[in-house]
């Protein structure tokens, strides 16, 4: 089997991942049965933490998968250990509705550990995004303009990615709750760390 052919199966069944993995997540969206209708607007503002964990799951997920697509635009070549990379990500996707379950359920709770679960999951996942990027280059499996223009912005922004969230573990002990207020913090560094790798 050639390296495009053993590539493409490879892309094609981390969709097929990334898809469950979303659908995962909406399965855990739902409200009791037998709530009356005076209760319903109790009951909805009740589920809105799971929502918020769903939607933020979701958008990490769904721009996981983009970015993936985006790489393998640009590495055209397979070899065992880009496929083992490639399964580690898919195990902390895969894994991701799990920890999305417990911060619906408990992450009000004063306790840090739904934050920490949540928070480690992700960091593994922007990591190992980091990983497979960094291997593909320095493997020689990428596009080699992709590898001068896109590099540096890309690997940069995962690892300050999995910052943001390796920050929050220690200080879910001091936040506890409010720890996911942290995570907005990886719009403005992603942002940043791009605009710095950019003009490096």
């Amino acid at each position: 089997m050639d390296s495009g052919t053993s590539l493409d199966r490879m892309v094609f069944f981390s969709d097929a991942v990334f898809a469950i993995a979303l659908t995962l997540l909406a399965l855990d969206l739902k409200l009791p049965t037998g709530i009356p209708a005076d209760g319903l607007d109790d009951a909805l503002v009740a589920a809105l933490p799971q929502l918020l964990a769903y939607a933020l799951s979701f958008l990490i997920i769904a721009r996981t998968w983009m970015a993936h697509h985006a790489d393998f635009a640009g590495i055209l070549r397979f070899n065992v250990n880009l496929g083992r990379l490639n399964l580690a990500l898919l195990f902390f996707i895969a894994m991701l509705p799990g920890p999305t379950s417990v911060l619906s359920e408990y992450g009000d709770d004063p306790a840090p550990w739904p934050s920490v679960l949540y928070a480690a999951n992700i960091a593994a996942v922007y990591l190992t995004m980091a990983a497979i990027w960094g291997y593909a280059r320095h493997a020689g499996l990428m596009d080699r303009d992709t590898a001068a223009h896109r590099y540096r912005k890309v690997f940069n922004a995962r690892v300050a990615g999995a910052l943001v969230f390796l920050v929050s573990i220690p200080a879910a002990f001091a936040l506890n709750a409010f720890t996911p207020f942290l995570w907005l913090l990886l719009v403005p560094v992603s942002w940043l760390t791009r605009r710095f790798s950019a003009t490096a």
